[in-house]
């Protein structure tokens, strides 16, 4: 038999084990689903909030159904090993979900099938492939495969809102020797942008602006827009997303501030506002500001107001900014505020987190570039991307997967639905699996050859 048989044998066992399996992985991704594990920093006297803590129990209880060591790291992350040796091999996802928003048609802590995808918060982001990487481990000790390094899956409580968590787990433990991070695309994102987090405050609004409200997270793209003027409750809608990932998305913040400004009997300073509002959030890359940018690696700066309120007499804006991995976040800051100005703005910076990036011809993000193409059959390049994961908290680090090209329409959703972050989260459970054999191939072939050095 050829090699290339004997690969295809081998893919159909992988197949064969999760067909299995299937009902099993359902149920347990659903007990996690379950969980409304959105971070709620201190909430309950746990550092992240009690539904978070219970999201590290559920997982610890499933670590021991399956009959694997696992540790509590002070609530702040849950460890599963399996394995033994100097070297380690860290695997992370994360527990925690944005918040839910509005426009579900479908429960969002209810884990539904619909066709072939399950349907419920954090099914794709990052329950899902939570999972998956925890059927690695049934895989192996169902066939008495034992690595000669440990193998060692790591799941925080505050990925989705600061990532102090794995700040904290690093404060404890040693970093894993390798690490890929389940949390993104295929085959090997070797760079993420570097994260803006900004709050604009205008000047003083008049009486006749009663009221502002909009977004659900700092790190989304808001679907709806609220402002009630002299008694007039004004509504907007727009397509919600990832505010990493703004092609496609209509937010509707620009909306709403283009709709206040047909009112009668604005200020100046009220008419500034909702000018800025509209401005900002008319692109998802700042071009309407004036302050885009690009490099030749990570391609556009995505830039977008994502949170909306009055306070004080005041508007207040929250803005996210993703920028590439050569610019310098103080030249950002000083545009926006250059710009923001003459509509009466001031900026804050509440978060600041550099670029992270990995030389992409090293060994590591090499090797795991060459299993996704051997299994596959298809020859990609490792990127830099938008969103960002625990692999810029971690030395030694890459996004690898779990997504991949996949047909939402046969959910028959409305155009803002699906995906992460949005309303009716989906996971497709083909990718899903898809995903899960690359991980095995990649595992033991690790096992064969060891940790690349």
């Amino acid at each position: 038999m050829t090699e290339k048989n004997n690969r295809k044998a081998f893919l159909r066992g992988l197949d064969e084990w999760l067909a299995a399996h299937q009902d099993e992985m359902q149920e347990d991704i659903a007990s996690l689903v379950a969980i409304p594990s959105v971070c709620d920093v201190g909430e309950g006297g746990y550092p992240y909030g009690s539904a978070c803590a219970e999201a590290i129990r559920q997982m610890g209880r499933l670590a021991d159904k399956y009959g694997f060591a696992w540790q509590n790291h002070d609530w702040h992350c849950i460890s599963i090993r399996y394995g033994a040796g100097e070297k380690q091999l860290g695997i992370w996802g994360h527990l925690d979900v944005v918040a839910v928003g509005e426009g579900w048609i479908n429960e969002p802590f209810v884990c539904r099938r619909v066709k072939n995808y399950l349907l419920g918060r954090g099914t794709q982001d990052n329950k899902g492939p939570d999972i998956g990487s925890l059927y690695l481990l049934r895989y192996l000790k169902e066939h008495a495969i034992v690595p000669p390094f440990e193998i060692r899956l790591i799941y925080g409580c505050q990925e989705e809102s600061g990532m102090n968590d794995v700040v904290e787990y690093l404060k404890r433990e040693a970093a894993p020797t390798l690490s890929f991070v389940p949390d993104c695309a295929f085959p090997v994102c070797y760079g993420e942008k570097g994260f803006l987090e900004l709050k604009l405050t205008g000047a003083p609004l008049s009486d006749a602006v009663e009221a502002l409200e909009g977004g659900q997270a700092v790190n989304a793209i808001p679907g709806k827009g609220k402002a009630v003027i002299r008694g007039e409750t004004i509504l907007a809608e727009g397509v919600p997303g990832h505010s990493a990932y703004p092609e496609g998305r209509v937010n509707a913040l620009g909306k709403l501030g283009e709709e206040c400004l047909k009112r009668e009997g604005l200020s100046e300073a009220d008419k500034n506002c909702f000018r800025f509002l509209a401005a900002a959030g008319s692109d998802g890359y700042g071009e309407a500001l004036g302050v885009a940018r690009s490099d030749e690696e990570s391609g556009r700066m995505t830039c977008a107001p994502t949170l909306l309120s009055k306070k004080d007499g005041r508007m207040e804006v929250a803005m996210n900014l993703r920028y590439p991995i050569t610019a310098r976040s103080a030249e950002i800051v000083a545009d926006v505020a250059k710009a923001a100005e003459p509509y009466g703005f001031t900026v804050e910076v509440t978060r600041d987190s550099a670029p992270n990036h990995e030389d992409p011809n090293a060994p590591w993000p090499q090797f795991l570039t060459r299993v996704f193409a051997d299994v596959t059959g298809e020859e990609q390049k490792p990127y830099v991307m938008s969103g960002g994961t625990y692999a810029r908290k971690v030395p030694n680090a890459v996004g690898f997967g779990p997504g991949l090209p996949k047909d939402l329409t046969v959910l028959g959703l409305p155009e803002g639905h699906g995906e992460c972050h949005q309303p009716d989260e989906s996971q497709c459970i083909d990718t899903l699996f898809m995903a899960w054999k690359i991980y095995m191939c990649a595992v033991l072939r690790l096992i064969e050859t060891g940790l690349p050095e």
